[in-house]
């Protein structure tokens, strides 16, 4: 088998994306801060720093990556986040945790978009219609849920030993999909600057944002995305405010990555039958319905709606992004992809610090203060796709 076989190019692309998809010490991130003293407000706080780095580096590093290399834009991005892990197993304060979430940020912005725009260029290799392209995302996105609900099934247990010592092995798989990467042969189309890259940057937005198609799914994805993500750090505050010990609050998150690996399987299944503005609708309808039974009445029982969450995200994950992707030149993937991320990380800085301060007065108004933020913006975004 050649080197530069596309299907092998393929398999290393999707695994290196699948085995950097989950941290494994996320399910004691909660306890781990506060155990060092961060209230609610600081932890969003905390990743408002790590989003503002990414958002602020996701477009000219997606024009590096685009322009240059998209493999090692993969490769040394995914080893800064490793060697971020391993300095955060170390921290002790509100502002060593800023520090290694900037870090870990700028390795997160160098390597978004590069395994989705890699995926695209070698599926286009074999077929150029398009339906490779969307059936491997889609399995692309099924991978990263199975790949994030093993990794999480151990982050738990760990945790429950030591809080650090499952910061620290969180490093291993970005540095197993740094070596991933490295295997890569990298034949994709660049960019070919004609000007400094600043001006490139400003040009390539503002040619891609007068798409009005683009714009839209670009909207379109971010509020998808986003819907479940703020939440995330008062998921396990309220499993534990129900009663579930900590030691077994990653099979919550588990069971959470399944029911999301279920989205993307059912996402396969149906997504190719569905309208784009049916896509959309989806995870904000689950979303709203489980938002509202756990606002009013949060319980054992109501608990388990966060499921819908789970099925929401990777309905998303699987569905959003080639959307953009389908509207985006070959040569600007990975740039238009972190200019949607960008847009989307402007919504999670709002979102995450409003979630988590409504959380700090009552953990049952972060429910409520998630649909406050997202459905008056899923309307007309709705609104516009269906009218296409």
């Amino acid at each position: 088998m050649r080197k530069n076989d596309p299907m092998r190019n393929l398999r290393l692309v999707i695994l290196e994306s699948a085995v950097t998809a989950g941290i494994l010490a996320v399910p004691i991130m909660t306890p781990f801060y506060l155990s060092i003293g961060l209230s609610q407000e600081q932890i969003a706080m905390s990743q408002m720093a790590f989003t503002a780095a990414t958002m602020i580096l996701n477009l000219p590093l997606g024009w590096v990556a685009d322009r240059f290399s998209r493999k090692w834009a993969n490769v040394i991005g995914d080893s800064i986040v490793a060697f971020s892990l391993l300095l955060y197993s170390t921290a002790q304060s509100f502002w060593f945790v800023v520090l290694c979430e900037t870090l870990c940020g700028v390795g997160n912005a160098l390597s978004q978009g590069v395994d989705s725009s890699l995926l695209k260029h070698f599926s286009e290799k074999i077929d150029d219609s398009g339906r490779i392209f969307r059936s491997k995302y889609a399995k692309m996105a099924s991978y990263r849920q199975i790949a994030t609900l093993t990794i999480l099934l151990l982050g738990g247990p760990i945790g429950a030993i030591d809080f650090r010592l499952a910061i620290a092995a969180s490093a291993i798989n970005h540095f197993v999909g740094a070596f991933a990467s490295l295997l890569i042969v990298d034949d994709s189309e660049r960019l070919h600057a004609t000007s400094n890259p600043l001006s490139e940057i400003a040009a390539l937005v503002k040619r891609n944002m007068n798409n009005r198609k683009l714009r839209v799914r670009i909207a379109a994805y971010a509020v998808a995305r986003e819907i479940t993500h703020g939440i995330i750090w008062v998921f396990t505050p309220l499993m534990l405010r129900v009663g579930v010990p900590l030691a077994v609050v990653s099979v919550g998150w588990a069971i959470n990555f399944a029911v999301a690996y279920l989205g993307t399987r059912l996402a396969r299944r149906f997504a190719p039958k569905m309208k784009d503005w049916q896509l959309f609708i989806v995870p904000i309808a689950l979303i709203s319905f489980a938002s509202t039974i756990m606002f009013l009445n949060l319980n054992t029982a109501t608990i388990c709606l966060y499921a819908c969450f789970g099925l929401a995200q990777g309905w998303s994950s699987a569905t959003m992004m080639p959307l953009v992707k389908e509207q985006t030149r070959a040569a600007e993937q990975s740039s238009v992809e972190s200019l949607a991320r960008v847009i989307a990380q402007l919504l999670y800085i709002v979102a995450v610090w409003a979630i988590n301060r409504a959380a700090d007065i009552r953990l049952e108004y972060s429910l409520l203060a998630t649909m406050a933020i997202f459905v008056p913006l899923a309307i007309p975004i709705a609104y516009k796709l269906r009218k296409e």
